[in-house]
């Protein structure tokens, strides 16, 4: 997938105090149909149920008479601020994924990159390159075809063995790992800049708030044994109770029933939201009292509000690592069915393209987020929230 771009975002005028027009002609946008099949209404309609919105402004070409999709066609464009003209001076830009491996963050990941570069309303080329898993000859391939189409700054969400095997291969050129904090693996090469968040600094933060006595649940995944990992390597004479929760098991009578360990411990989750959800309401559902909850970035999700009772999520901890975002850069990832308020990797990303553009494209251009970049890694603020009645309160250690 390929796209070409060349548009200038106008400030939205319900923010703006004025209003001058320029004499100059506007910069316009050509988006390219890659696509060889016809699309008829009922494809145009289906695009937009789905919030493929450049699809369906590809592919909409005023073929069709329909009053509703010309209304949604112009919307967009003004949106969306597109225009036709001529590619010049292209910012190029390359997304490189196993799509296998990450599935729907395939989608989102391209979200936010073009969300931001149409926030910043500058000309680029954009494409997505998939090398389908992470076995090694296919990221080598990948890279190789990347380079060879004259991209030099690659995004790269891979999972830990993926980035391994990509920092093993040949390659000189500029990637973004916004899923792997540089803590995790060992690598002296300077061309890799890593995102991830520091799940071990977040336990610590979160282990300011716990008691004497500590409890663990886990499920089997790699997330649950490093979480659980962190934990145990400087508190193993405070933890007095660990469970290793199977991945389809979800009625917990067997060990939570007369489970008196539990009984005023500070019990981590770590655990995915909806298994979290369904722990904390049998905790009290089975009379366990314990002194607090505790749970990293995996758990910061609005959901959590929904699945769980406020009794059962009151004394509840959750490490957040996503700071602030530019209020124009969210509603432009709205528009295109994106979240980066509380999708990490959403957030990382956003981060990883705001520092590729304005280091190597316009040093001029004032950056959009916060954090610093340090030795190759994303230097995130962590704060510790408490979910309430109806939002996450940022909890003040004094």
């Amino acid at each position: 997938m390929r796209i070409f771009l060349s548009l200038f975002f106008i400030s939205m005028i319900s923010m703006a105090k004025s209003l001058y027009l320029s004499q100059l002609p506007l910069p316009v946008a050509d988006i390219i149909n890659l696509n060889t099949n016809e699309c008829d209404k009922n494809c145009l309609k289906e695009y937009l149920k789905d919030g493929k919105v450049f699809s369906f402004i590809s592919n909409y070409k005023n073929m069709t008479n329909d009053t509703n999709l010309s209304k949604d066609y112009e919307t967009l464009k003004i949106k969306l601020n597109i225009f036709n003209t001529k590619k010049t001076n292209i910012i190029k830009i390359a997304l490189m994924v196993p799509k296998n491996i990450i599935g729907r963050y395939t989608i989102s990941t391209t979200n936010t990159i073009l969300a931001y570069l149409l926030k910043k309303g500058v000309n680029f080329d954009f494409e997505l390159f998939d090398s389908k898993d992470e076995s090694l000859q296919n990221i080598q391939d990948t890279a190789n075809k990347i380079e060879s189409e004259g991209f030099r700054f690659v995004i790269a969400p891979y999972t830990y063995k993926g980035v391994k095997r990509l920092l093993s291969i040949k390659s000189d050129l500029i990637y973004y790992i916004p899923t792997i904090n540089k803590n995790e693996i060992t690598t002296q090469k300077t061309n890799f800049v890593f995102g991830g968040i520091d799940y071990e600094k977040q336990i610590e933060k979160l282990l300011v708030f716990t008691n004497d006595k500590i409890a663990i649940f886990a499920d089997e995944s790699d997330m649950g044994f490093k979480l659980s990992s962190y934990i145990q390597s400087n508190n193993d004479t405070r933890i007095i109770y660990k469970k290793i929760i199977p991945q389809k098991l979800t009625k917990f009578k067997s060990f939570l029933k007369y489970n008196k360990k539990l009984q005023g411990s500070s019990i981590f989750l770590n655990t995915p939201l909806v298994k979290t959800s369904l722990l904390a309401s049998q905790f009290r559902f089975y009379k366990i009292r314990p002194y607090a909850l505790f749970s990293t970035q995996i758990n910061y999700n609005p959901l959590l509000l929904n699945l769980t009772q406020y009794e059962d999520r009151k004394d509840m901890y959750i490490a957040n690592s996503i700071g602030k975002s530019d209020d124009a850069l969210i509603s432009t990832n709205k528009i295109l069915d994106n979240n980066i308020f509380y999708d990490w990797i959403n957030y990382s990303t956003s981060i990883g393209i705001d520092y590729i553009y304005t280091l190597y494209f316009n040093s001029e251009a004032q950056r959009l987020f916060d954090e610093n970049i340090l030795n190759n890694q994303v230097n995130y603020d962590i704060k510790i929230l408490k979910p309430t009645k109806s939002a996450f309160s940022e909890v003040t250690i004094y």
